[in-house]
């Protein structure tokens, strides 16, 4: 059967593999104060703060102090301390500083550099299955979009992004002879109907999902309404980037004319020279001004696409984790995933955070512990023998189905995966990948289970649910 799923999936600590360093500003669960990494000053009632060091004198040094709270995006602060108050600084060497420094800045213009990234997107026209796509390929994945170009360019970069995460999270172990193929629709109806001519013989609800069998994840959005929504702001967008390119492309010339100009009317050398850098100051301060205008007017598209997107970015996100797992971290021709801990571990990391090309996960899902404390004191709680033994049907909604019925199959997956990875600290184990090798499928999913955890089931729920109901609020 195809696997459907509807939740964002990002893995960690797979393989035993931790997430790379690389690009990484910050991360609350590695804890910022023993990070070498940054620069740091220590003050006299022993506070200790991280950052890069901006500017210093005789009485006042300003840090850039990068902070990440737990389960928020990271953020900036530019902090003044007093000299005597410091007690200590210890500083990072000329190319640690520099790469801070990059790294600072791409986090400052990151809007501005997606845009680039945008633009230098190749794109080519392609039909198939009776729809005109947008067409991409990538070394990890091809993309085919119904939607508008604006928005495709920018599913794109933020699919090269997830893979690249997925990456740092999971090394891929092999790869596929072909890599998967993502599809995003501009509409729900695309959806549908393109559901219909893949060979998808029941309807279903769920609004992504990844068929392996043909090896292609399949989205749904509203892309569409948003291209309308923001096509004002993009015209506004395209008009200073030429205004841009004008005063960029007329420096030079307006500069030699004016030096013309000026020996002409007799100028000294030192006048011509004044007249000159004035002009160029001015034009200076006029691409500063349009330049502040872009960056705006980027972000403010940007926050239009979170918001009207994110759907669209969470389902995008969890199927092409799903394409990437198969594709090329645990082939199904040699690993057996069960259901519950491939969508147990999508729901551990359903909040992660996606900052550049690196994912943070720092803290469990308020909403699926909300559910899961709530399935566990109900009238009749999800056995984890059910659940062990459920098949990827139990996460399938279809017409019919009720969705709450797919829903504590989801939470009680996450609860389990989430107990397995941060409390028994068991995947990357080599129990783990001698419990996911197809080498004896003959054999029960609860004895395969208790292999793997080393005790009857009956003692392991006990401690489970029992773990569970101190997690949280």
């Amino acid at each position: 059967m195809s696997r459907v799923v509807s939740w964002i999936t990002v893995w960690a600590s797979l393989c035993g593999l931790a997430a790379s360093p690389a690009g990484v500003l910050a991360n609350g669960e590695r804890g910022e104060d023993s990070d070498p990494r940054y620069e740091r000053i220590t003050l006299q009632d022993h506070s200790s703060y991280p950052g890069l060091i901006e500017s210093e004198d005789g009485d006042w040094l300003t840090l850039i102090r990068i902070q990440s709270p737990r389960g928020q995006q990271m953020h900036l602060v530019i902090q003044p301390f007093e000299r005597q108050q410091i007690v200590s600084i210890s500083r990072l060497d000329a190319d640690q500083r520099a790469a801070l420094a990059r790294r600072i800045d791409e986090f400052r213009n990151r809007a501005r550099i997606e845009a680039v990234r945008m633009d230098a997107l190749r794109l080519k026209p392609y039909e198939a299955e009776g729809n005109n796509y947008r067409h991409y390929r990538s070394k990890w994945f091809t993309l085919d979009s119904t939607a508008d170009e604006q928005n495709t360019r920018r599913v794109i970069v933020r699919a090269e992004q997830i893979f690249a995460a997925y990456r740092q999270i999971a090394a891929p172990r092999c790869e596929p002879a072909q890599p998967p193929r993502l599809i995003v629709l501009g509409s729900m109806n695309q959806y549908q109907a393109l559901l219909a001519k893949l060979g998808l013989k029941m309807k279903i609800e769920n609004p992504a999902c990844f068929l392996e069998d043909k090896n292609v994840v399949v989205v749904g959005s509203d892309l569409a309404r948003l291209a309308t929504a923001t096509c004002q702001i993009s015209e506004q967008n395209a008009d200073l980037r030429k205004d841009l390119r004008d005063l960029e492309g007329r420096l030079p010339a307006r500069l030699q004319a004016l030096a013309n100009e000026s020996r002409k009317s007799g100028a000294s050398s030192s006048e011509i020279a004044s007249e000159v850098t004035r002009m160029r100051e001015e034009f200076k301060r006029q691409l500063k001004k349009k330049r502040e205008e872009l960056r705006l007017s980027d972000q403010q598209i940007d926050q239009l696409f979170k918001r009207g997107a994110s759907q669209t970015l969470v389902r995008l996100y969890h199927e092409a984790f799903h394409a990437y797992l198969a594709n090329n971290v645990y082939p199904r021709q040699k690993y057996d995933v069960p259901p519950w801990l491939n969508e147990g571990l999508a729901v551990i990391f359903e909040g992660g955070l996606l900052e550049g090309n690196t994912l943070r996960v720092d803290v469990p899902s308020p909403a699926a512990l909300k559910k899961l404390k709530a399935d566990m004191t109900g009238p009749e709680p999800l056995a984890l023998e059910k659940l062990l033994s459920a098949g990827e049907g139990q996460f399938l909604l279809a017409a019919g189905v009720r969705p709450a019925a797919v829903d504590r199959y989801y939470v009680n997956a996450w609860g389990l995966a989430y107990y397995l990875t941060f409390e028994k600290h068991l995947l990357g184990s080599p129990a783990l990948e001698k419990y996911l090798l197809a080498v004896n499928p003959r054999l029960a999913p609860v004895q395969r289970f208790e292999q793997l955890v080393d005790k009857p089931l009956e003692q392991f729920e006990r401690e489970w649910r029992e773990y569970v109901r101190g997690l949280g609020p």
